[in-house]
């Protein structure tokens, strides 16, 4: 004789368990209500119940260090001089036949197109731009010459002594010596870090300045790092 099994029948669930999961589901009901009701202004981010609502009623914050004033770094173009190994371009708008790029050689000279070798060394920029207007103008070349002259490329700065690479390297704005040092690879395990000396581009003598670490290079300057003693 076989018997039937009524399953929905024998399974009954117990009173108590009802109860359970109706006290919970009421309380899951009002944690996310009490959720909904306190937000950050981003409704996706619900912000959990007893936390002070953040307030950005002040200006943004910046990204980045704060501005330095008074800073020593020489960034003026209007003074620069220019010395052997810069790379100046000049623009004529009347003609563009006129314009070029010109790199000062070792004497400091530049040879402009239709004007043959002319002297630039020790010249500023705005310096250049009338001499060449003026042999532009003198030559029948051009009526009223139009021109202006661009630095492209400073000369490089040069590291001597106790680097891991010696040489020339490519001038960068505001370069102090311990990124020129940087740059030559670091120190050895002989530089002497406190007898550091720079021979200035410009320099009338042949005598080295000490300098420190944070001591600013420009274009052409020569950094030594001796051998320490000991």
């Amino acid at each position: 004789m076989q018997r039937k099994y009524d399953f929905g029948a024998s399974l009954k669930v117990p009173s108590f368990l009802k109860t359970a999961s109706a006290v919970l589901a009421t309380a899951a009901l009002l944690a996310m209500a009490a959720c909904e009701s306190r937000t950050t202004g981003v409704t996706q981010l619900p912000m959990p119940p007893g936390r002070e609502v953040a307030s950005f009623t002040g200006p943004a914050p910046t990204n980045g260090p704060p501005n330095q004033q008074g800073s020593d770094c020489k960034s003026d173009i209007g003074t620069y001089r220019l010395g052997a190994g810069d790379k100046i371009r000049v623009v004529a708008l009347q003609d563009t036949e006129f314009s070029g790029d010109y790199e000062v050689n070792a004497s400091g000279g530049i040879s402009p197109r239709m004007l043959g070798p002319m002297q630039v060394g020790g010249k500023t920029l705005v310096e250049v731009e009338g001499l060449l207007r003026e042999r532009y103008r003198q030559g029948g070349y051009l009526v009223s010459p139009r021109l202006s002259v661009e630095l492209v490329a400073t000369r490089p700065f040069y590291i001597l002594g106790e680097v891991s690479r010696s040489g020339a390297f490519a001038y960068v704005n505001c370069l102090r010596v311990v990124q020129a040092v940087a740059i030559a690879g670091g120190f050895t395990r002989r530089a002497a870090k406190t007898r550091i000396t720079i021979k200035r581009f410009y320099a009338k003598t042949a005598e080295e300045e000490y300098v420190t670490e944070d001591t600013l290079v420009e274009p052409g300057d020569v950094i030594r790092v001796p051998e320490r003693y000991f």
